[in-house]
């Protein structure tokens, strides 16, 4: 998952890149389910020096030594995170790749800030979703995958530990 998302990621980065200022003056509706000016996904063209929602634009070095650390740290404690289990590789694949896209944007863009060009808005709260790329969506959703593995996990560990304690 890893090389999927973070090729999938420069693919699609450098297609943004290439018509960033068309992108930019007028963005490609994809899917326009929408009444008024408003598509529900277009593609679009910004750059953010920051992270998710702009957070931390002030230091993209900052941004950038914590996406070594954890890419390092990913590798390191690969026993600990229980990596030889099919489902968690597949999550931390993708975290991973989302990790190591935008760290390739951080180190050989300049300026050093990260692409990114899907722009969603969600109609039902009429909110226009911060854009975003496929490293972003690849940290989400492996993050996502994550954590309803490790609810999983320890909703059975619960129910061995109950199923031993009535048997004893």
């Amino acid at each position: 998952m890893f090389f999927v998302v973070w090729f999938s990621d420069l693919i699609t980065k450098s297609w943004a890149v290439e018509n960033s200022t068309e992108l930019r003056n007028f963005p490609l509706v994809v899917l326009d389910l929408i009444d008024g000016n408003n598509a529900f996904l277009k593609f679009t063209y910004i750059t953010n020096p920051g992270a998710a929602w702009s957070m931390f634009s002030e230091f993209p070095q900052l941004l950038t030594g914590l996406a070594i650390i954890a890419l390092v740290s990913i590798y390191l404690f690969r026993h600990k995170l229980e990596l030889h289990k099919k489902n968690i590789q597949i999550a931390f694949g993708l975290i991973s790749g989302g990790i190591a896209g935008n760290l390739t944007d951080r180190i050989f863009r300049q300026p050093a800030e990260v692409v990114d060009f899907i722009d969603i808005f969600i109609p039902i709260v009429s909110y226009d979703y911060p854009v975003f790329n496929i490293a972003d969506s690849g940290i989400f959703v492996g993050a996502i995958c994550y954590m309803i593995i490790g609810f999983r996990e320890s909703k059975n560990e619960t129910f061995k530990q109950g199923n031993i304690t009535l048997s004893d």
